[in-house]
């Protein structure tokens, strides 16, 4: 049996889990966004390992590290819940957060975000939220606030759409993302000024990976140079 040169490649697997405009899904089921097409840069760009996409989920992706699902991870940051993990962050100069958004009315303003009292939520959930003190427990979350939770922030922002939830944290980059490939639905919200957090996205890494710290960023530094990073942001509406 022949083998193929891509096949003859050691394999470094890259864990991701829904997280758009990152990590999606399309109605076929195929995994697509940011990562998926920088996976394929970095297959380009080198010809010692080959990358390849491994999907987790939110809550499972540190048990998944833990047992070697995966060695590497992009657009992850080390204040996620990686503290007590041996791991190796390469920041990526890339930044991203959470806007607040709502249903347009005849009385809201920027101050309906300023109390989420006697309104409800709609959370993803595992996500870590700054405004919830970063607590991921479903349970506790619903304690303390008047919360549904959903599983992608498609759902979170639909829910706010439909009149299933006052407010909703969203990702600010897939929030652009899905008012310009759905741009009736502008007219309809309320963005907030504020950001519920600011985040600058990082690759990680095991320290015992087939691959090297330094190996991937020059990588990624020369996908960044050739230009080709802009243009798969600029495809996922994210400022770098």
């Amino acid at each position: 049996m022949l083998i193929s040169p891509v096949q003859a490649k050691p394999v470094v697997n890259v864990g991701g889990y829904l997280f758009a405009p990152y990590v999606n899904i399309t109605e076929g089921g195929m995994f697509q966004g940011f990562t998926i097409d920088l996976i394929s840069a970095f297959n380009e760009i080198q010809s010692e390992v080959n990358f390849q996409f491994v999907n987790t989920s939110i809550g499972n992706r540190y048990q998944a590290y833990k047992i070697g699902r995966y060695d590497m991870m992009i657009f992850e940051s080390p204040v996620w819940g990686w503290q007590n993990f041996d791991t190796i962050f390469i920041p990526l100069d890339i930044k991203d957060g959470e806007v607040f958004i709502t249903l347009r009315g005849r009385n809201k303003n920027q101050s309906y975000f300023s109390s989420f009292e006697g309104k409800s939520l709609s959370l993803v959930s595992g996500y870590h939220y700054q405004f919830a003190d970063w607590n991921t427990d479903d349970n506790e979350l619903a304690v303390n606030f008047n919360v549904q939770f959903v599983h992608t922030n498609k759902a979170s922002i639909e829910s706010v759409l439909k009149g299933r939830a006052d407010i909703a944290p969203v990702t600010y980059s897939y929030l652009m993302h899905y008012l310009q490939t759905h741009p009736e639905t502008r007219s309809q919200l309320l963005i907030s000024d504020k950001l519920d957090q600011s985040y600058s996205h990082s690759i990680l890494i095991n320290p015992n990976a087939i691959i090297s710290a330094s190996d991937v960023k020059q990588w990624f530094e020369e996908i960044r140079h050739s230009g080709r990073l802009k243009r798969i942001a600029d495809k996922y509406n994210v400022d770098i």
